[in-house]
């Protein structure tokens, strides 16, 4: 919407109700103050001129909790809690993920892309968790909304304090639990838009990745970290292979591997730094990430550029494209 004052903003009526013209809105700007994100645009915090008193909900568990915006959801946990009250001790046994591939990916637009390329590849759609590293409110994703109508993602989950895809989960494994459940064999998980990074080794938002990593892995799943890598990205921390793959990477189980594409540009000198971790390289034909995009006409940018154009992002995550892809 557009504001008295010429700029714009956006409003999760979730949160704040109905928006009408000449209606009084209390806005918050610290965002495009500071020259950062929230896709150029103000949020909108209250409707002074219709206070809103909620929409309600169903469900017991909360997301964004401790804020005033705070909301009811009905999450997977809620009905698996229920099978266990009826079911005995037995049902709280730790789930097995044996026979499900999870790629783990740094951006959300990475990971979208990836999905699109295992979709093509398979004329299967994985599934998409998306992590609360980013954005909370899964309704932002225009690419995921996309994804979903055209069958790209079989569904998608918001999990820990991100909300309203259509599976609500408490944490990532069990979000991957639910798709599980769901005979969905290949998940990608990511944080939803509106990455975090620093230059300080640990300051970024996919951190946690290698912590969902080790959990997943435990519980039996085959997991693989996609590469951020990119031959367009002005940064050096981020050309070529990005820091924030390596720390990952550095930090993940060693029975996550890490795909590398294999009779392209790359030599055997690229997985040296994966090995150099004691992480484990596997080189993989990459999938054609670019050609897939354009046949499902998915105008997807990474980090302001055309994902599309950037050889070494395509080529990295059509590696581990080719590894989810693979018969699970």
């Amino acid at each position: 919407m557009k504001l008295a004052d010429g700029s714009e903003a956006y409003a999760l009526t979730d949160f704040c109700g109905p928006v009408a013209v000449g209606d009084e809105l209390l806005v918050n700007t610290s965002a495009i103050d500071l020259g950062l994100g929230t896709g150029g645009a103000h949020v909108v915090h209250t409707n002074l001129s219709a206070p809103y008193e909620g929409a309600g909900g169903v469900g017991r568990v909360m997301k964004a909790r401790y804020l005033a915006e705070q909301l009811p959801v009905d999450a997977y946990e809620e009905a698996a809690s229920e099978e266990a009250a009826s079911d005995g001790a037995a049902a709280l046994e730790l789930p097995s993920l044996a026979g499900t591939r999870v790629v783990l990916c740094v951006l959300h637009s990475h990971a979208l892309a990836l999905a699109a390329a295992v979709c093509d590849a398979t004329a299967s759609a994985p599934g998409y968790v998306m992590t609360d590293g980013g954005a909370l409110p899964f309704v932002l994703s225009d690419l995921a909304a996309a994804c979903l109508e055209r069958g790209v993602i079989a569904t998608a989950v918001s999990a820990g304090q991100a909300f309203g895809a259509p599976i609500e989960a408490v944490t990532v494994a069990s979000g991957v639990a639910a798709l599980a459940q769901r005979q969905i064999e290949r998940v990608v998980i990511a944080p939803g838009p509106g990455h975090l990074g620093t230059a300080s080794p640990l300051g970024f938002s996919a951190l946690d990745l290698a912590g969902y990593a080790a959990v997943l892995d435990r519980l039996g799943a085959a997991t693989a970290l996609a590469v951020r890598a990119s031959s367009a990205d002005e940064r050096e921390r981020h050309r070529g292979v990005s820091h924030h793959t390596r720390t990952v990477a550095a930090l993940s189980p060693r029975r996550t591997v890490v795909p590398v594409p294999a009779g392209v540009a790359a030599t055997p000198d690229d997985a040296e730094w994966i090995t150099s971790l004691g992480e484990r390289a596997v080189w993989s034909g990459p999938a054609a990430v670019a050609e897939a995009l354009a046949g499902m006409d998915l105008q997807i940018t990474s980090m302001g550029r055309p994902l599309a154009g950037d050889r070494d992002t395509c080529d990295w995550l059509g590696a581990a494209a080719a590894w989810l892809s693979e018969a699970p």
